[in-house]
């Protein structure tokens, strides 16, 4: 779990309780039903009339993607890639044939499968690097999603201000006094639309591409181990190289597993 991203929501949520609570004396005003009903109908429609169903549904997926733990154990791969090079290095390819069940990382594992059934440095090379940049352009897609939610829904805001005005300015000759609670209730719809997109909408987009950020230099060091170990690289010099992708201060934590 994404300590960070609970940590913020849970933090807006607080901020925004008590700027509501010390504000005003009346913090029903601040509750507008159609006023959510008409941002968050009108994102979700206008959400699918921009993307095809199946890319809307995964949405939810994009979210959990979100909520995933802080960082990916990049230094641990590494590990494991070192010690395999060892290993073929010891015992040859044919030895990961026993291990290939035991590797949870799917990309990894298929990567592997290739070097047992001797395909060439070439064409492992391009298969993962299509694979790399097919996942990377998909799930971005995805992410965009929600940066389209963040455009709309300040919009959506608008729009339901401008009915609650209309509605008002209606009603305005029978009685004058109603005139300001209806413009507090009018103004509410565009503060909704800044809250989903600046508190929702967009924080999400951007953490789901740093998180795609991550997966996808994962699937680099991924494929540049296993071309090293097709080279049949000296696992020190897969070590040292593999290192570059991670800070200095996370160098000292890789270490070939035996």
């Amino acid at each position: 779990m994404n300590i960070a991203t609970i940590i913020g929501i849970f933090f807006g949520i607080a901020i925004l309780m008590v700027a509501t609570y010390t504000s005003t004396d009346s913090v029903d005003v601040f509750i507008n039903l159609p006023g959510i009903a008409i941002v968050g109908g009108g994102t979700i429609a206008s959400t699918f009339i921009c993307y095809p169903l199946r890319e809307v549904m995964r949405v939810l997926k994009v979210f959990m993607m979100a909520m995933g733990a802080d960082e990916l154990p990049l230094e641990n791969y590494i590990n494991v890639i070192v010690g395999l090079s060892k290993q073929v290095a010891a015992k040859g390819e044919e030895h990961l044939e026993g291990n290939l069940k035991k590797i949870e990382n799917e990309f990894l594992r298929e990567g592997l499968q290739m070097l047992v059934d001797g395909y060439s440095k070439e064409e492992i090379k391009e298969i993962l690097d299509n694979r790399i940049q097919q996942y990377h352009e998909q799930e971005y897609s995805a992410a965009g999603i929600y940066r389209t939610m963040s455009t709309l829904s300040p919009a959506f805001g608008i729009i339901g201000t401008l009915i609650g005005l209309i509605a008002m300015m209606q009603g305005m000759g029978a009685d004058i006094a109603a005139i300001g609670p209806a413009m507090a209730t009018a103004l509410t719809t565009t503060l909704y639309g800044a809250l989903f997109s600046n508190m929702l909408f967009m924080p999400i987009a951007i953490k789901v591409e740093k998180r795609i950020d991550e997966i996808t230099l994962l699937m680099q060091v991924i494929r540049d181990g296993i071309l090293f170990i097709k080279d049949k690289t000296p696992s020190a010099i897969v070590m040292d190289k593999l290192k570059g992708y991670l800070p200095p201060r996370k160098w000292a934590t890789v270490k070939a597993k035996k």
